[in-house]
């Protein structure tokens, strides 16, 4: 059974081999690799036909930039394996990353299978994993996912049907794409199943969409959390407060990273507005047991001490967390 394997590649050119290394060894080997250049500058092209020279199960797509989405939407299209899963260019899998989730997949009937990932910064790893294996109903996977409960909406780590995301694709020219397309494409699905075992590295770096400079397009979070939430609430009405609290937390992650751009002129453009919303949500915030801790001494830091308080202490956890 061949598995596809979707990777877009822009400008990664320190962290595309051990990528392309971890991808090439893995102990599954029937897969198809399915690298899309989006435009890249730098030596991302040469290691890709680098490694095309060694290993006839790469293919490589080359397009102008127009983001992850499009890259990812160009590569299902090629994709011709069953299953599907998606692999970060600047992240790296162990070697039975397609192995364990295929495995699970057959073992459970199931059309999705999650796994876990370890979080690499340049002090320390932090592997998320808790050993933990269930089967779960669609509804049940999405809440999980929704409340952020042994794992998120990241598109990776992860295996699909398919022809899923070919009747789901990403929305083209957004950032956090998939605050939006896992939802959509798990709704498609009967039959989920988690094995926490820890087979993704994902890599913080500093130049990554999350940790990059603030601009407009930051906002795309608050965006596709919303516009998630009116489907989860057409779609999946009992988890309508859990979708809600993914909006709330897109408000504040949103603020999060205005605030470590340290431009006081784009802190004082958008900050104020963030701040009312959050301000406005206080009894949601505060009366759900399922709205994360830290969500509420934030707010509880917002209301008493405002922005410069909340800075402080912000900055305070990244120190002690990073």
């Amino acid at each position: 059974m061949t598995i596809s394997i979707v990777i877009p590649v822009y400008n990664v050119q320190g962290y595309l081999e051990a990528c392309l290394e971890s991808i090439i060894n893995q102990s599954y080997k029937d897969i198809e690799i399915i690298l899309v250049n989006d435009g890249s500058t730098d030596r991302s092209i040469e290691i890709c036909e680098k490694y095309i020279s060694v290993d006839s199960r790469i293919k490589l797509i080359h397009k102008e930039n127009g983001g992850q989405s499009e890259a990812r939407n160009f590569g299902i299209k090629e994709a011709v394996g069953e299953w599907l899963t998606f692999i970060d260019a600047d992240d790296y899998v162990t070697s039975d990353y397609v192995e364990y989730l295929y495995t699970l997949i057959q073992e459970y009937s199931a059309d999705i299978s999650i796994g876990s990932f370890t979080y690499v910064t340049k002090n320390k790893n932090t592997d998320h994993s808790t050993g933990e294996v269930t089967v779960m109903d669609t509804e049940t996977a999405i809440k999980r996912m929704l409340l952020n409960d042994g794992y998120d909406m990241g598109v990776w780590a992860k295996m699909y049907r398919t022809e899923y995301f070919k009747k789901n694709n990403f929305p083209v020219g957004k950032l956090f794409e998939d605050s939006l397309t896992t939802y959509e494409v798990i709704a498609e699905s009967k039959k989920v199943v988690l094995g926490s075992k820890s087979i993704y590295y994902y890599v913080n770096r500093s130049d990554s969409t999350v940790n990059s400079s603030f601009n407009m397009k930051k906002f795309d979070l608050i965006e596709m959390n919303l516009k998630n939430e009116i489907f989860i609430k057409t779609k999946f009405p009992n988890l309508s407060l859990a979708a809600h609290r993914r909006v709330i937390w897109a408000y504040f992650s949103t603020l999060n990273q205005l605030i470590v751009s340290n431009d006081k002129k784009v802190i004082d453009k958008y900050g104020p507005d963030l701040i009312t919303y959050l301000l406005s949500q206080g009894n949601f915030i505060l009366k759900n047991s399922f709205v994360p801790l830290r969500d509420k001494i934030g707010y509880c830091f917002l209301k008493l001490f405002g922005i410069r308080g909340y800075k402080s202490a912000w900055t305070t956890y990244l120190r002690i967390t990073r």
